[in-house]
């Protein structure tokens, strides 16, 4: 629906509906407002709650406590009593807009006070008020932009109409308000469109189907090997340097996982719990178990088109926990040491210093001549197989690589 932020302000949750036009040469458009279902509030780490006094002081007291079991059970225990914690934090400060207007009050008076009697008591006072204004600022800002991705606007504008209108605008976006069936039906009620989804994902990717096993014996003689040392690196004892590298490195943007913390609490908490994480970690590597709790996903759907009609429009993003993310960066890490020697020569990604670009640059020189009838008759077949990546089955994956793990060695 096209609107301006004007309107989008009043209604931000509106659509339209193009109806059969009967007997008439125009199509009604029917308005329709927000029918949302209610949904339970899922916990999400605010960014801002770092920047708060007494932070680290709210995490110690909680990663104090005794909780007998493994490791990473005691820390997703921990995690959701912070989660109690921080709501109350959250409560406490209030609503962030709240406190910028109030500050902004606060400031105003004080600079009218120091304008009428220019005594050095009310200059003091416009300095603490101006800080404090520039706090409230500084935590409603970490919030939208979190929020709203609004990576553009990190070191612009802060919060200014466009700043606003373009949360306004995202927002709008993300929401599905109706979707087309395969059959042509077109569901507008939000369950319907819900169930729509969720049988379409759980059949693409929630399934499981017979598979039949391929000998690979014909691809021995194609087959690169490492040696023994260079595999030893991928099952060496995990550095505390590289346990924290990898939180490091995900971005403090990025999407929180189910447990709702993101790279950004683990950054400014890491003196609390960084020893916990490289427990976990070591443990996982020595035993190969993973918690259900961690080893669970949120799936985030991201529209393909500019607009989306079919389920099959939307693609699923994996959304992880970020102690699952941290784990399995180590493992790719590792594995990129040894992939330039078992890659083949042809295949131009993954490996450092190929580029995929190479490929396609091949193929138009190979595809120029296609179209001229003094040429000998030629066939080219693209096979493009949907959603590839979801559609391989885990046993089918686990039996190709005991097929080929003598390569390794």
């Amino acid at each position: 629906m096209l609107a301006n932020g004007s309107w989008l302000d009043v209604w931000p949750g509106s659509s339209y509906i193009a109806a059969l036009p009967s007997t008439s040469d125009h199509s009604p458009l029917i308005l329709t407002g927000t029918n949302r279902v209610a949904e339970n509030a899922i916990f999400r780490f605010d960014n801002y709650l770092a920047h708060l006094p007494g932070f680290l002081g709210s995490v110690d007291n909680i990663w104090k406590h005794h909780i007998p079991g493994t490791v990473m059970y005691e820390i997703v225990c921990k995690l959701k009593l912070l989660k109690a914690e921080f709501r109350r934090q959250k409560n406490r400060t209030g609503e962030l807009s709240v406190n910028v207007r109030k500050a902004k009050d606060f400031l105003d008076k004080a600079q009218t006070l120091f304008s009428t009697y220019k005594e050095d008591i009310y200059l003091t006072l416009v300095k603490c008020c101006r800080r404090v204004y520039a706090v409230a600022i500084k935590l409603e800002i970490s919030m939208l932009q979190q929020r709203a991705k609004l990576r553009w606007l990190k070191h612009g504008d802060q919060n200014s109409k466009v700043f606003f209108q373009k949360i306004n605008s995202i927002r709008v976006k993300q929401r599905v308000f109706q979707i087309t069936k395969a059959s042509g039906e077109t569901l507008t009620n939000q369950q319907e469109v819900i169930q729509e989804f969720i049988s379409y994902f759980q059949t693409l990717i929630g399934g499981s189907s017979p598979f039949r096993t391929v000998d690979l014996g014909f691809l021995q003689h194609e087959l690169r090997q490492i040696t023994p040392a260079k595999a030893s690196l991928l099952v060496a004892t995990v550095t505390a340097s590289e346990v924290k590298e990898a939180f490091f490195d995900i971005d403090v943007e990025s999407a929180p996982g189910p447990d709702g913390f993101g790279s950004a609490f683990y950054r400014a908490a890491w003196p609390v719990v960084g020893q916990s994480m490289l427990e976990a970690v070591g443990e996982f590597f020595r035993t190969g178990k993973l918690l259900k709790q961690i080893n669970t996903t949120l799936l985030a759907l991201i529209p393909k088109l500019n607009m989306p009609t079919y389920v099959s429009d939307y693609r699923p993003i994996s959304c992880c926990n970020v102690l699952y993310k941290a784990i399995t960066k180590i493992i790719v890490k590792r594995i990129q040491r040894v992939l330039p020697l078992l890659i083949h020569y042809s295949q131009n990604t993954f490996v450092p210093g190929r580029s995929i670009s190479d490929n396609i640059l091949l193929t138009q020189e190979l595809l120029a001549g296609y179209n001229q009838t003094r040429l000998p008759e030629r066939c080219t077949r693209k096979v493009d197989i949907q959603k590839a990546y979801d559609s391989v089955e885990w046993d089918f994956l686990l039996e190709e690589i005991i097929q080929l793990s003598h390569s390794f060695y």
